[in-house]
């Protein structure tokens, strides 16, 4: 009897380890790691910003009446000078996305120190009689504020976007002519001007938070006048000299901005 159930009990060993033999072997590896979620750009930023800024002024100087020679009076306009003020930049920015899958669609307003400034002289020979004249002029800007929307596309944690709306910037001119013969005049004028502005930019995200930018801005903020009387000595002459002036500017600048936050990615 007992090696009747001696024998029950190995045969049932080796069919169990017969089976166990049929079974597939099963590969043990590794469980991925967890990906970081994408970033989200969505909602509220501020930040500052810092770069280069340069521009382009072309003075115009011409008499519009007066008993000048008209040759001496084309001279005074050859002579306006091309003012090309350059200067340092820097501010801060606030701003608002909405996202839209990789789809970016928001709105900056930003207000900087913009530091340009020039002036140049111009003497020349009048072209009747022995006198000789000089021109002087000069530009500045010591501000700019723009409100902008924004388009961009993000890959990863880079956004590439453009941008352009509304600038807006004091002009700040002056302008003198005197001669030989003792003739003279001056004017200058300041105002606060609107324009248009058009750039773009890559700005890439390094934390959830914190994202940092290159942008490029030209700005144009179109032509001013002015106009002031030509003086022989302390006298008043009927001559008058109208003067124009025109603004456009080319901004690079860096800048950091800190995110707080906003709803998930929408997804359509």
């Amino acid at each position: 009897m007992k090696s009747l159930v001696l024998a029950a009990v190995l045969a049932a060993s080796g069919a169990a380890s017969a089976a166990a033999a049929d079974l597939p072997t099963r590969d043990w590896t590794k469980a991925p790691a967890v990906a970081e979620a994408n970033i989200n750009w969505g909602g509220w930023y501020v930040g500052g910003n810092a770069g280069g800024a340069w521009g382009r002024s072309d003075a115009s100087n011409a008499f519009i009446n007066g008993t000048a020679p008209i040759a001496n009076q084309q001279a005074v306009s050859a002579a306006s000078p091309r003012l090309d003020p350059d200067g340092f930049t820097g501010g801060g920015q606030v701003g608002y996305n909405h996202q839209v899958d990789r789809w970016l669609f928001g709105v900056e307003a930003d207000a900087s120190y913009l530091g340009l400034k020039q002036s140049r002289s111009v003497t020349a020979p009048s072209p009747i009689g022995i006198s000789s004249f000089t021109t002087s002029n000069s530009v500045t800007t010591d501000w700019m504020v723009t409100l902008r929307p924004r388009v961009g596309y993000a890959v990863d944690r880079t956004l590439f976007y453009a941008t352009g709306g509304l600038a807006l910037t004091e002009v700040k001119f002056g302008s003198s002519f005197t001669d030989s013969t003792g003739q003279n005049e001056a004017a200058s004028f300041s105002k606060t001007v609107a324009g248009w502005t058009a750039g773009a930019g890559v700005e890439h995200a390094f934390t959830k938070n914190w994202s940092a930018k290159v942008e490029y801005l030209y700005s144009d903020f179109g032509k001013q006048s002015g106009n002031g009387p030509v003086f022989a000595g302390q006298a008043s002459t009927t001559s008058i000299i109208a003067h124009d002036i025109d603004l456009k500017t080319n901004t690079v600048r860096g800048g950091l901005n800190y995110h707080f936050g906003g709803p998930s990615v929408a997804r359509y």
